[in-house]
């Protein structure tokens, strides 16, 4: 190319839900932001659609998750707030599974560490609380009266719009062909048709971010999963909207999740996914991913139709151990990596964008971001 780099500041990379966030930080910031984008906005490629997504504090996956959950739901309201639209809706979350379930003593555990609101139930007292749902004798159900849900397309598109309002610059359609360090210290950035000069990047790529950083070799995984949405059989259908989001753990580690019908059905998915290894042919959804909801939705929500209305594609970037990366390269200190978030990424997101803007401008990794470091990954491969 033979033209000089357009020169900013701050160069993220994905305008996904943890990429528009950031912007959004950044336009509080002092210096020019530009976010490029591989596709089209708020498209249905990635991991950050599905119209609905779920907000649980009493979190499963480790207790040091809960202060940035509680962040991000913190930010979630204040954004909705200064949206003029609901993006977080309080609906509580019902987390349920075999009494001796050891995600759902994790999630307890987490409960108490922070004295987080919730209550215990056997199936008994569960039937007369959530009547949407069928219990069965041994069932054991945690509520977390703190969680809800998430709208994850208005998120992303207040977000885009309130950092574009600042000055922030999006460029759509825009893969990110490579990126290289310049001799003053600055990054540049190539596009098919570009070249930008940073101070900052941030790749938040989401499935793409290991073509982004070769040299890293992560020990990364994408899978696609499928989600359906299944209307109520015959009315009323105010149990299903009135129904709390859940995640309904199984034997083993399998599990399945869902939020209520706000307007399509009640959204179902589960942890029945398929290996992508070529981001440019991905499998169709699997008849055995179907079955497995299907059968979930048969026994759990009998008063639901046997046959989705819809269903949509989801891909996401796996690590080893389930944990984010959010961290600084090991090699260039002013290149952030922030992916991998292992399919319950998108409840933090609010809080993510934050972070991560703080890492920019400060040049260090915040305390809620310590524990996704990628010195752990060497231990992993």
């Amino acid at each position: 190319m033979g033209y000089r780099p357009k020169e900013v500041d701050h160069v993220v990379i994905g305008a996904g839900g943890v990429g528009t966030a950031t912007a959004f930080h950044l336009s509080e910031t002092p210096g020019a932001t530009l976010v490029l984008e591989r596709f089209h906005e708020n498209h249905a490629f990635g991991s950050s659609h599905g119209r609905t997504r779920i907000l649980r504090t009493a979190y499963a996956e480790g207790s040091s998750y809960v202060p940035l959950v509680l962040r991000a739901r913190h930010l979630w309201k204040r954004l909705g707030q200064q949206a003029k639209q609901q993006i977080f809706r309080p609906t509580g979350v019902l987390l349920a599974g075999p009494s001796k379930s050891t995600a759902l003593a994790r999630a307890r555990e987490s409960a108490r560490r922070y004295a987080l609101p919730h209550e215990s139930f056997d199936h008994r007292g569960a039937e007369d609380r959530f009547s949407a749902f069928r219990f069965a004798s041994g069932d054991s159900i945690l509520w977390d009266p703190g969680g809800g849900i998430l709208f994850p397309e208005r998120a992303i598109w207040a977000h885009r719009r309130l950092a574009a309002d600042r000055g922030v610059t999006f460029r759509w359609n825009a893969p990110v062909v490579r990126w290289k360090p310049r001799s003053d210290g600055r990054v540049v950035v190539e596009t098919a048709t570009r070249q930008y000069a940073a101070n900052w990047v941030v790749l938040t790529a989401g499935a793409w971010t290991s073509t982004l950083v070769p040299d890293l070799h992560l020990p990364l995984s994408v899978e696609q999963q499928t989600v359906y949405w299944f209307r109520p059989r015959v009315p009323p259908r105010a149990p299903f909207r009135e129904m709390p989001a859940f995640v309904w753990y199984t034997d083993g580690s399998r599990y399945f999740y869902g939020t209520p019908d706000v307007g399509d059905g009640v959204k179902i998915g589960g942890c029945v996914g398929q290996r992508v290894r070529n981001l440019t042919r991905r499998p169709p959804s699997s008849a055995r991913e179907f079955h497995s909801v299907q059968r979930f939705s048969a026994t759990r929500l009998p008063g639901l139709s046997s046959e989705p209305s819809r269903h949509t594609r989801c891909l996401y970037t796996n690590t080893p151990d389930k944990n984010f990366i959010v961290d600084r390269h090991p090699d260039f200190p002013n290149v952030v990596v922030v992916s991998a978030c292992s399919g319950h990424g998108f409840k933090f997101v609010s809080a993510l964008g934050e972070q991560v803007a703080k890492i920019v401008t400060t040049g260090r990794i915040p305390p809620l971001l310590a524990p996704f470091g990628l010195s752990r990954l060497t231990k992993l491969r």
